[in-house]
């Protein structure tokens, strides 16, 4: 079955559906929000409606004041779903058993007007049962052929009312529904002509029982995302869009057969047959003890059911098992079928709609075996729930069940069925999770009352009313042996109110989301040595906030087997885990499959099944996930997972005890021993130092910027403590806040608004300072504490703050914090946080449970670490974006060499020594942590279970593009080696020669010189270096234009003085033309096109030289944000635009006065100068409004919002 087939059919058919019906009602009188004007409502007569001037039958004014109520009631948008998805459901079901010849074509074409075939059996008098009053309307319209749509829309409501599966499934149709039938319905393109010429849907998906399914979770799949897209709690009537995912079919399989079918075969060991027949049935590491058996006496006590079944997919694969079961044991297919529906399988769910779409999935399965079905005179066993009671309606409910009871009933049974009904005012919010309590006598007396009134040929209504809320209250109050689900998915966050409190009441072990709670709710639900079958998120394996759910589960149940998948089963996800438990201890060891080895990988199901099933065959196997690659895959059906030496072990038989014995109690299935050991032997890390969360800002972009942004002189660098940064008067502040994969120094980027203490922040609704007594006083590690990947840990400096998402550890003495920051980058933490965290976050909750051994007086491990964090600060101060940075590193020569070997005066020269030194640099570093890595292996008796060895491109220096690792020969296990990038070497050199034109820096000082506003005349005036004169650009405007633009400023020229003047007169010539071969293009060619690229890239997308540029580049200068002023702009139009036009101008005009007798080269010269013309022509145009409005700003707002204050006139940041 082809799904995205499917789903573009489903999300095409809702819009053309919710279009129609809302162009329908607008037809009947109701405007876009629902209302209604007094004239055009219908006037009740005798012997009709008058509406809009036209007589209609009584019928029609009822029809039409139902539809008024329920707009009123629920709103016109939730009545169109409601229309929508009621027309949907029905007319894909119609199509479904046309499809398996269990109807007549109703909905077939008989000729090329698109007249369906219950309009041309009508018409020749053949109409489908109906009421007398229905019959004489259908009559009258049919001697209109222009009323095909009015015919259609009675005809085949009446049709369904009659068919027995479509009745039985859907029920009948709200009285109004008919009247919004969609006009387009039949017309070309329409929903009937999509059903009846889909090339989404095959012949052999309609004969698949779960095609009804897959187009409903396809139909509701937009609705989903607009009630995600909204955002804050789900509304009742949200929960179902919000939570329903349909499960892969071979999950299924995987659930079903080791519960029902494990259930079974521990009944009957020798049955072989199906065994061989259930692929998916894993084989226990032990055999069951027969005290551990859950017996059974008869195949019908064997009870399964599905608590959130959505539209059946899985009551549908329960159904073929139990199936198989009985013909196995020689049952005829009729009575297997009515055994299952009548004994074996429940189903519910909180979704009316699911609950009917389940229903047709079993009855079209059960029609499929045997056709006798198709009367529905048995239906399976699915409940929704059941509608609120209604006092007004239907009075007291404890006036209703003696009624009901037939005065059978004692206090204690009312009182307890009072509670059961109170409860289930709340159903639409709870649903399956609802827990009613009732003694074994009312429940008894209920399930005789319920087969006594079924028993009955007439059932007053209001006790036919109640029935399936008694119905309910059985099946949520009755044990299983099996149970199976995917169930609904929601975190505490989105629960309203109800649901809330209800969780926290009744399931505070898994109150963080309901999907944890439905696994309590199995429990609630099973025979003692019951099983129940899951899939979920894997986040119950693994967080904190669901410690108590694991340690009940590990202390008092059994998993038998359990499947650790990442992204591709619910497609865009955060990975799953599929697993099957006992209700019962056991000391049996379980059976788990690690089927991923990256959570954010994305791997086709059907793939992860077919791994699976090759490690159930193969126990060794081993797979190298990284060889994988979706976008290069030729067929989603199959693929060979190749074994590999050097892969991932997916095959694991745990003790789950074990699992008791790591801090936090995760389900780390894949921990060898010796890990084991140190989790037991050693300190946690919280023993010796605090792992603590930074402080949160609730709107970064208020309080946070890159500290490029903003005033240089505003920012307070160094403060030791909290008073001294308070009485500074300083406003911005560093702060540390995560980045990518980086060791023992840097990504600190960031400036935090925290002046005066932090009083503004503080203020900021939303915001939260957490160990703030932290700030200012020690130094520790910091690390990204969100990393798909391994963490990294860094230096952090006690003059710095920190944000969430660059969490702090802070060692209790001072003296051992480089001892810990080698032991926090050795392979041994991310072991540990592998079974602590193996998801993206590493909090600090993990980080203290990691073991930690008393080493501190290791003075080795400490030297070595902090030579790593020097070599790794002087890579990150060697870059332009560290506020340590001094100058660009091949003007920084510091070479210990003869002095007639110098060559200073040569780019080239120092690049060789550029490389030299960082080679030498990279590779100390390299060895350094080899070494520790090795010492710590050592220390922790690692040796058989880690290697020392660090991968070249982990080491964590020259991140910059400086280098690339390339593989040193063919084939996937050549080793990498470094490849310098000289074009990335030339281009910081650019960008540090650009900023020496601007001012920022200077040639004869380190670090920076202008970065705050007005600088004064002292600060722009020209200085010598090696006594050659340099001059500071005099506005901080730059054009980067071609060479004949006629400007003397123009960034092209100015490079060439600056490395005249930085590397000598002689050698000019020699150096330009070395920086464009290492380029790959004329310096010229770089400015113009890539300059301001690279620049954006580089400060992060908040640049400090701003494009003013035409529309296509033909006139482009920047501007250095940090001097900028009201006159920028102005100065810009009248300095540089303005004689720009006007120099076009005279190139134009010159080749325009020999037109006659251009050649064909300059003929395209002219019309090339005619554009750029106009181009710039309409750019002064927009430059000068904005010029006018002399535009000032404050750099503590930051880029983005000073950037916009320019609009167009500014080339686009993003």
């Amino acid at each position: 079955m082809d799904t995205n087939r499917i789903k573009r059919f489903a999300t095409e058919a809702r819009n053309i559906l919710k279009t129609g019906i809302a162009a329908k009602i607008m037809t009947l009188g109701f405007d876009r929000k629902g209302n209604v004007a007094e004239e055009h409502r219908p006037q009740l007569m005798q012997g009709g409606t008058l509406w809009n001037g036209k007589l209609y039958t009584e019928g029609f004014y009822h029809q039409w004041m139902s539809l008024f109520n329920r707009v009123q009631e629920k709103g016109i948008n939730e009545v169109y779903e409601e229309a929508a998805y009621t027309w949907f459901n029905r007319l894909c079901a119609i199509r479904i058993l046309q499809k398996n010849n269990l109807c007549s074509p109703v909905l077939q074409y008989t000729d090329a007007a698109r007249t369906p075939v219950i309009v041309d059996q009508a018409r020749q008098g053949h109409l489908p049962p109906m009421k007398e009053d229905l019959r004489q309307r259908i009559i009258e319209l049919l001697d209109d052929d222009t009323k095909v749509t009015e015919q259609f829309a009675l005809l085949i409501t009446a049709w369904c009312h009659d068919n027995p599966i479509i009745n039985q499934c859907f029920g009948s149709m709200a009285d109004y529904t008919e009247l919004l039938l969609p006009n387009n319905i039949l017309t070309e393109g329409g929903f009937v002509d999509m059903l009846n010429h889909t090339e989404f849907i095959t012949d052999e998906d309609f004969q698949s029982p779960e095609l009804i399914g897959w187009l409903y979770q396809f139909y509701i799949s937009e609705r989903k995302d607009e009630v995600f897209a909204k955002k804050g709690k789900f509304e009742a009537d949200e929960i179902p869009a919000a939570t329903q995912i349909f499960t892969p079919n071979w999950i299924v399989k995987y659930m079903v057969q080791n519960t029902v079918g494990r259930i079974y075969l521990d009944n009957n060991p020798y049955e072989t047959a199906l065994q061989k027949k259930w692929q998916y049935l894993v084989e226990p590491s032990e055999k069951t003890p027969a005290e551990s058996i859950l017996r059974y006496e008869e195949l019908t006590d064997l009870k399964v059911a599905d608590l959130a079944c959505g539209s059946g997919h899985i009551l549908n694969e329960c159904f073929d098992l139990l199936y198989d079961l009985y013909i196995a044991e020689g049952y005829g297919r009729g009575e297997a079928i009515e055994n299952i529906f009548k004994h074996n399988l429940t189903g519910i769910d909180i979704d009316n709609r699911a609950k009917q779409l389940a229903t047709f999935a079993l009855l079209l399965k059960a029609c499929q075996k045997n056709a006798s079905f198709a009367d529905a005179h048995c239906l399976p066993h699915v409940w929704a729930m059941p509608k609120p009671w209604d006092e007004e309606k239907n009075g007291l409910v404890r006036e209703f069940l003696p009624h009901f009871f037939l005065g059978q009933e004692n206090q204690t049974h009312v009182n307890e069925l009072i509670a059961c009904f109170d409860l289930m005012q709340h159903a639409d919010s709870l649903g399956s999770i609802m827990k009613f309590e009732l003694s074994d006598s009312t429940q008894l007396l209920v399930k005789q009352t319920v087969e006594y009134w079924y028993n009955q040929n007439f059932i007053p209504e209001a006790i036919r009313a109640q029935l399936p809320a008694f119905e309910l209250i059985l099946a949520l109050t009755e044990k299983y042996h099996a149970l199976v689900m995917n169930p609904p998915y929601m975190g505490a966050g989105s629960m309203n109110e109800v649901l809330s409190k209800y969780v926290k009441k009744n399931y505070s072990n898994s109150k963080t989301d309901l999907m944890a709670v439905f696994m309590e709710v199995c429990i609630l639900h099973l025979y003692e040595k019951g099983k129940y079958g899951m899939i979920n998120l894997p986040s119950w394996l693994f967080l904190s906030s669901f410690e108590a759910l694991r340690k009940d589960l590990i202390s008092n149940y059994h998993i038998d087997s359990l499947l650790h998948m990442g992204r591709g089963i619910f497609g865009i996800d955060w990975g799953s885990t599929c697993f099957i438990v006992t209700k019962a201890k056991s000391s049996a060891k379980g059976v788990y499959f690690k089927l991923h080895q990256r959570t954010f990988q994305h791997i086709y199901f059907t793939h992860i099944g077919q791994l699976f099933l090759q490690v159930q065959k193969n126990h060794e196997l081993k797979y190298d996930f990284t060889t994988y690659r979706d976008e290069d895959v030729t067929n989603i059906d199959v693929y060979n997972f190749k074994h590999s030496n050097n892969g991932l072990k997916l095959y694991f038989e745990p003790n789950q005890s074990d699992f008791e014995k790591i801090p936090g109690c995760p389900i780390g299935y894949w921990i060898s021993p010796n890990i084991l050991r140190i989790f037991t032997s050693n300190l946690a890390l919280s023993a010796v130092a605090s792992p603590c969360v930074g402080l949160q800002t609730a709107d970064n972009a208020r309080f946070l910027r890159l500290w490029f942004e903003v005033s240089r002189s505003r920012i307070g660098f160094g403060f030791e403590n909290a008073a001294s940064a308070a009485r500074s008067g300083l406003k911005w502040f560093p702060i540390t806040k995560g980045g990518p994969f980086r060791r023992w120094y840097g990504n600190m980027t960031y400036v935090v608004n925290w002046e005066n203490n932090g009083k503004e922040l503080k203020n900021f609704k939303g915001s939260v300072i957490r160990n703030e007594k932290r700030y200012f006083t020690l130094s520790g590690c910091t690390w990204s504490t969100i990393s798909s990947g391994k963490p990294s840990f860094r230096y952090f400096d006690k003059s710095w703050l920190f944000e969430t998402k660059g969490s702090v550890c802070f060692p209790n003495d001072e003296n051992i914090i480089f001892i810990l920051m080698g032991y926090l980058n050795s392979p041994i933490t991310f072991a540990c946080l592998q079974m602590l965290s193996p998801t993206l976050d590493y909090h600090e909750g993990p980080m203290g449970k990691i073991p930690f051994k008393n080493i501190m007086d290791l003075e080795s491990i400490s030297t070595l670490a902090c030579k790593n964090m020097k070599i790794s600060k002087s890579d990150w101060d060697a870059h332009e974006t560290s506020w340590d940075f001094q100058h660009n590193e091949l003007l920084n020569m510091d070479v210990q060499i003869p002095r007639e070997e110098l060559r200073l005066d040569s780019i080239e020269w120092r690049m060789e020594q550029y490389k030299k030194k960082w080679e030498q640099m990279f590779c100390q570093l390299h060895e350094n942590e080899e070494e520790l890595n090795r010492q710590f292996i050592e220390i922790y008796g690692l040796q058989d279970e880690l290697t020392p060895d660090v991968p070249i491109d982990e080491i964590t220096i020259l991140q910059q593009g400086e280098v690339s690792f390339v593989p040193s020969a063919e084939g996937e296990d050549a080793p990498k080696v470094m490849k310098w990038n000289d074009d990335v070497i030339i281009k910081q050199l650019i960008s540090y020669a650009v900023g020496c034109m601007m001012g920022r820096y200077r040639l004869d000082k380190p670090g920076l010189h202008i970065a705050h506003p007005e600088p004064t005349a002292e600060e722009i005036a020209p200085y010598s270096y090696h006594g050659r004169k340099y001059d500071i650009d005099d506005d901080g405007i730059l054009p980067l234009m071609n060479s004949d633009c006629g400007f003397s400023d123009n960034a092209p020229l100015r490079m060439a003085d600056f490395v005249r003047i930085a590397f000598g007169e002689e050698t000019q010539v020699e150096n330009l033309n070395y920086m464009e071969q290492c380029l790959g293009k004329t310096l010229e060619q770089y400015f113009v096109k890539d300059f301001w690229k690279d620049h954006k890239k580089m400060y992060q997308n908040r640049p400090i030289y701003w494009l003013f540029a035409s529309k296509k580049g033909t006139f482009q200068v920047i501007a250095y944000m940090h001097r900028m002023n009201a006159y920028t702009v102005e100065r810009i139009r009248a300095k540089y635009l303005l004689p720009f036009i006007e120099h076009l101008e005279q190139e134009t005009k010159k080749l325009d006065m020999r037109r006659a007798e251009l050649t064909t080269k300059e003929s395209k010269q002219l019309q090339t100068l005619q554009k750029q013309l106009d181009e710039c022509r309409e750019y002064h145009e927009r430059l000068q409004v904005v010029a006018e409005q002399a535009i000032s700003f404050d750099l503590d707002d930051g880029v983005v919002v000073n950037y916009a204050k320019f609009g167009d006139v500014l080339q686009k940041i993003k």
